[in-house]
């Protein structure tokens, strides 16, 4: 965002709306409360990083970033000088630096936006479905809660990435299969209902690097992937048909968890996903084999 607004924010402009807009924001005041979240969620996540001898040296800039920011008006005041303040210390180095550092450690995927605009075609026609179906007004109520959150976590996708995705998706699935048990018939039987399950779940194992943390499965580690819609609607149809044959929302997981296959996506920068490693069994039983005679 910062690189963005350096090369192509007017500086002779306040700096509260040019930073609003390479956010995707309104421009609108209180909006720019997102931006101070985000310059301590950098700062929270680069003292995370292990590993780097060197880190405070990474550190120290971008705590005095964040005091620049902090101790002058930031809404009113040019951009002139935060961009001068950027490329003078060569913040932008750095924050390149920590990001590497960061997502070596934690890797992630990202979303394009061709993926996220059709993502949120689909889950705005769900919402839609909702309100004029025939469901429970309790359920009703749930899902357009559930729904609307997931909606949210897209439009703000360029600020929480895909963690805000992540935790929404895994608040409707882990919320259903509590309340799924008490469910009226009608509402389990409703195609709507099956679908929004559906896409719940799918969207859940396509894009969380361990969604098994709320049912309890062994986790799947992977990374470097390029996501793609066409992929995942794909894979929806076959778990949305799984849904249609199984009774809970846990029994469906425990079929569909295998339908997105990472081996098979296409790898940023051609490198492959990292697979678990050996277990200590694994490990004797391979030793015990190459000393047979």
């Amino acid at each position: 965002m910062l690189t963005e607004a350096v090369s192509n924010g007017d500086r002779n402009q306040p700096s509260g709306p040019i930073l609003l807009k390479v956010m995707k924001l309104s421009n609108q005041p209180q909006n720019i409360v997102d931006f101070y979240e985000l310059l301590n969620k950098a700062e929270e996540e680069a003292r995370s990083i292990r590993n780097n001898a060197n880190i405070n040296r990474y550190l120290q800039t971008i705590e005095e970033l964040h005091h620049c920011f902090v101790v002058h008006h930031l809404w009113n005041t040019k951009w002139d000088t935060f961009a001068t303040y950027i490329e003078g210390k060569g913040v932008l180095n750095t924050l390149d630096a920590l990001a590497y550092f960061f997502n070596f450690q934690n890797p992630a995927i990202f979303l394009e936006q061709d993926f996220l605009d059709k993502l949120k075609s689909e889950f705005s026609s769900l919402l839609e479905r909702i309100f004029e179906s025939d469901l429970s007004k309790e359920l009703k109520r749930f899902l357009i809660e559930r729904i609307e959150d997931i909606l949210k976590a897209i439009r703000r996708y360029y600020i929480d990435g895909t963690e805000g995705l992540e935790k929404a998706t895994k608040s409707l699935v882990s919320d259903l299969v509590m309340a799924e048990h008490s469910l009226k018939d009608n509402d389990k039987n409703n195609p709507l209902y099956k679908r929004v399950k559906a896409w719940g779940l799918s969207l859940l194992i396509y894009i969380a690097p361990s969604p098994y943390d709320i049912i309890g499965a062994v986790p799947d580690i992977h990374d470097f992937w390029v996501p793609k819609f066409e992929e995942l609607a794909a894979g929806q149809q076959k778990v949305e048909q799984i849904i249609c044959e199984t009774s809970t929302i846990q029994e469906a997981f425990e079929k569909t968890s295998y339908i997105f296959n990472k081996q098979q996506q296409k790898m940023i920068a051609g490198r492959e996903p990292k697979a678990l490693p050996a277990s200590k069994e694994d490990s004797e039983v391979t030793k015990d084999d190459k000393s047979d005679p």
